[in-house]
């Protein structure tokens, strides 16, 4: 009986357990890092696709992404938000994908924002700061120094809070 008992408990404990991690594992994720805060992105300068010396507005939030991740699917809608924003823009930096994907994925969702495709130009960029998967993105100030960097699926609401 007390054996019969103890495993009940036991089994009870389990489930709850598992039942926690399920509905945990729904909820946002993004994690803010300061391992990249100072740096500054100057290679962004050296790109063809873009010209960041135009680049008027207060903030520059990069975002790493690829066409498979589902993550980076979920926050196209934000990062559109955030495009919209005066003091920001918005530049996406595809990762481990190919440009075809890319660009149909930028078709398809009617994203409007810039965005860096060719992989010689995302090494360049890549190669400057810590980052450890997609999606990830970075808030730089208008003279291109790392601010926040940010792990996980992003909302609009996260970066217009630390962009004011």
């Amino acid at each position: 009986m007390i054996k019969r008992n103890l495993l009940l408990i036991l089994l009870t404990g389990l489930i709850g357990i598992a039942v926690l991690n399920a509905s945990s594992s729904d909820e946002q994720t993004t994690t803010i890092s300061d391992i990249n805060n100072g740096i500054k992105v100057e290679s962004l300068k050296q790109l063809n696709s873009i010209n960041v010396d135009q680049i008027k507005t207060d903030f520059i939030i990069l975002n790493l992404w690829a066409s498979w991740c589902i993550p980076c699917q979920n926050e196209v809608d934000e990062l559109l938000k955030i495009s919209k924003q005066s003091n920001t823009t918005v530049i996406g930096i595809l990762v481990d994908d190919s440009p075809s994907n890319g660009r149909e994925f930028i078709k398809v969702n009617k994203i409007s924002y810039t965005n860096i495709l060719e992989e010689e130009e995302s090494d360049i960029v890549l190669s400057q700061f810590s980052w450890t998967g997609i999606p990830t993105t970075l808030v730089l100030d208008r003279n291109l120094i790392i601010l926040h960097t940010l792990n996980g699926e992003i909302t609009a609401n996260e970066i217009i809070e630390l962009t004011k």
